[in-house]
């Protein structure tokens, strides 16, 4: 805009400059026709070139002017003058904007000139209609105005053309970064444009960087696990082998430390997978294998699965499930061997307390998977539900168990930001409610 404004305005002083010019050169052109008589009266020996000088109020129009004198004008001044200003010198010529007739607005230039053989100073004027220029500013502003917005646009859509298909690359890194965080992908495409794909590249070679720090801290906790477990099994096994008050002792507190470890082992190992971004397990088949498994242990019992759609199928018709009946694949952002630990706590434990049936379900939720396992055992009091997630608490002791399994789930879903809920189920009977982070599928 601003170029088109100077623009604009250089080609306005360069027409006004031809212009100035031009009437420079038409009033030469008058004082070289111009000549006085003995009276001293100004008289032209011969007409200006242009015939708009003898058209009335045509814009063009001529004048000699001399103190207390009638001025000499061209015809096409009519019955009008212009007033010669004697007050303002000019003994060079002087240029100004002056009034015309019917109000035109007149360039005018004037020179004070004195003819051979005459001392009279005589003011030549020309003048001519502005009219004209302007007409020529105009069409040229038009033109500018238009040019320059055509242009704005085109370079506006060339710039909005460029940054699409220059970020289109970059949407398409995001979008691959998306389906690794959500698991669907190991590592970024590798074809990328040149000027991105060293970008990916790197982005991969941190990918299994990463991957390999894990796999180290994964066989380090393994190799601490069995330094620790080796020991306290032989601790475990001295004790059995001398009875008495010490090897009780030694028994209990070798069992709590056996305990602990596995505890504290189990959550660094989920810490680290947790970090793996492409871990992804699908739900439906831990659910199956669990209820098959489950079915075998407890025969009494029905465990159903129920689908999204509402249709189910039960355990003791196992092993032929009807895998993905009315379901729609649901993954769960992490490690298999975690799913299966947490969802096996619950199923179990609800297994221990039902009565006759254990319903399991999955759906779905925003970035969340949601599993709910059901019994129709006794239920919980309200009031000490939050003390079967401390560790090795136990609200029937006539019940087998460590009271470690809801304690655990606790901590491995809190591990993976998820969250385990425990709600009344109608008419009696528990519903456990396990939200974890959904993968993409």
């Amino acid at each position: 805009m601003f170029g088109g404004y100077l623009l604009s305005l250089t080609f306005k002083e360069t027409v006004e400059n031809n212009f100035d010019e031009r009437l420079n050169g038409l009033l030469e052109n008058l004082i070289g026709i111009s000549d006085s008589n003995a009276e001293g009266q100004v008289s032209l020996y011969r007409a200006m070139a242009d015939s708009r000088f003898e058209q009335p109020y045509s814009g063009w129009y001529w004048q000699v002017s001399a103190r207390e004198e009638e001025p000499f004008r061209s015809r096409s001044l009519w019955d009008q003058s212009l007033e010669p200003e004697f007050e303002k010198s000019a003994q060079q010529s002087r240029y100004a904007i002056v009034t015309g007739p019917e109000e035109q607005n007149l360039r005018m230039v004037a020179r004070d000139i004195t003819l051979p053989g005459d001392k009279t100073i005589f003011r030549f004027i020309v003048a001519i209609d502005r009219s004209e220029i302007e007409g020529q500013l105009d069409r040229f502003n038009n033109i500018l105005i238009y040019s320059l917005s055509a242009l704005g646009i085109g370079l506006i859509a060339a710039s909005l053309l460029q940054v699409f298909l220059g970020l289109k690359p970059l949407g398409n890194i995001r979008r691959s970064l998306s389906r690794i965080r959500t698991g669907e992908d190991a590592h970024l495409p590798t074809n990328f444009p040149t000027e991105i794909q060293p970008l990916a590249d790197e982005m991969n070679a941190l990918l299994d960087h990463n991957n390999q720090i894990v796999d180290r801290s994964r066989t380090q906790v393994g190799n601490l696990a069995h330094a620790l477990k080796t020991p306290l099994a032989v601790l475990l096994n001295e004790a059995k082998l001398h009875p008495g008050s010490l090897s009780d002792v030694v028994t209990k507190q070798a069992e709590m430390m056996h305990r602990q470890v596995d505890h504290y082992l189990r959550r660094a190992r989920v810490a680290a997978s947790t970090e793996i971004i492409t871990s992804r397990t699908e739900v439906w088949s831990v659910l199956n294998d669990i209820c098959r498994v489950m079915g075998k242990i407890h025969k009494d019992k029905n465990f159903i699965i129920l689908s999204e759609s509402g249709s189910y199928a039960e355990s003791h018709l196992y092993p032929d499930f009807q895998e993905n009946d009315g379901r729609s694949d649901i993954f769960f952002r992490g490690e298999r061997q975690d799913l299966e630990e947490m969802v096996g706590n619950l199923i179990e434990n609800a297994a221990k307390w039902s009565h006759s049936k254990v319903t399991v379900s999955c759906q779905r939720e925003g970035d969340n998977i949601m599993i709910q396992v059901v019994d129709d055992g006794p239920g919980i009091e309200t009031h000490v539900r939050d003390a079967v997630f401390i560790r090795g608490e136990r609200l029937d002791e006539n019940t087998p168990g460590t009271g470690l399994g809801l304690s655990i789930v606790k901590d491995l879903s809190g591990l993976y930001g998820g969250e385990i809920t425990l709600l009344d189920n109608e008419p009696h009977g528990l519903l456990a409610r396990l939200s974890l982070p959904a993968a993409g599928g």
